[in-house]
């Protein structure tokens, strides 16, 4: 119980095995406390240097030897009140930092994964992207292949148009083979595209927007994959670049 409640008062298991140990020693030196105590040898020192900055051990020396006698139990109120004044020093200088800890905190969200199945739920999938987006965000694509813009060409087109009005950005990454449709798009405002080469031809494509990735699909049977994730955003956004500069 004495034990318990010294450890709650501030002081270590070290701290107060040798403190209780040296309270019904009167005086001595380190041997005898290290044994008292259960404690290493290796590890007293430090454990009576730390008491004695406690002001609960203080040495005395006799023929070049150190002793060391326990204060007055009296002595670890004093402690007491010694630590909370700097806990409370501590807490007033802790609201002051804490506005600027606040900062370097970046807000941190959960990874989310979402799963559109059919070409309705990849429409669907493009318009929840649209009405999340404003004025000079950008739209990222990689890897658009020739069927998806021939194919669906009525509603991308419109989407694009929808996009260009808002004052969205787009740079997408065409397959090669897409260049005819992809050449419709370039005339569109705030639409940059450029053109993979030939032997990085994929059936899927890549979407890039804010924290979001949506990897796309639509042969067969179309299906969409949603990731929202800063990390995995940025690191597609890596990949993208990387594939810009590649392309013309």
């Amino acid at each position: 119980m004495e034990d318990t409640i010294l450890q709650d008062a501030g002081l270590t298991k070290g701290e107060t095995k040798v403190y209780l140990a040296l309270l019904t020693m009167n005086e001595s030196t380190v041997g005898p406390i290290a044994k008292k105590a259960s404690v290493s040898l290796s590890k007293i020192y430090e454990i009576l240097n730390n008491l004695a900055k406690k002001g609960l051990v203080t040495s005395i020396i006799k023929s070049n030897i150190n002793h060391f006698v326990a204060s007055d139990p009296e002595r670890i109120l004093e402690y007491m009140e010694k630590r909370k004044k700097k806990i409370s020093l501590s807490e007033e200088k802790i609201k002051q930092i804490l506005p600027s800890l606040k900062l370097r905190k970046k807000e941190e969200k959960e990874s989310l994964a979402k799963l559109y199945e059919g070409t309705k739920g990849i429409k669907t999938f493009y318009e929840e992207m649209l009405r999340g987006l404003k004025k000079e965000d950008v739209i990222y694509g990689m890897g658009i292949p020739k069927y998806a813009a021939e194919e669906h060409e009525g509603y991308f087109l419109d989407f694009n148009k929808r996009r260009s009005k808002k004052e969205v950005q787009l740079k997408a990454i065409y397959n090669y083979d897409a260049k005819e449709a992809g050449k419709k798009r370039e005339k569109i405002p705030f639409t940059k595209i450029k053109y993979l080469p030939k032997k990085f031809t994929s059936p899927s494509w890549i979407i890039i927007f804010k924290d979001t990735v949506a990897t796309i699909h639509m042969i067969g049977k179309p299906i969409c994959v949603v990731i929202q994730d800063q990390n995995v955003s940025e690191s597609y956004l890596n990949f993208f670049n990387s594939f810009w500069n590649l392309s013309k």
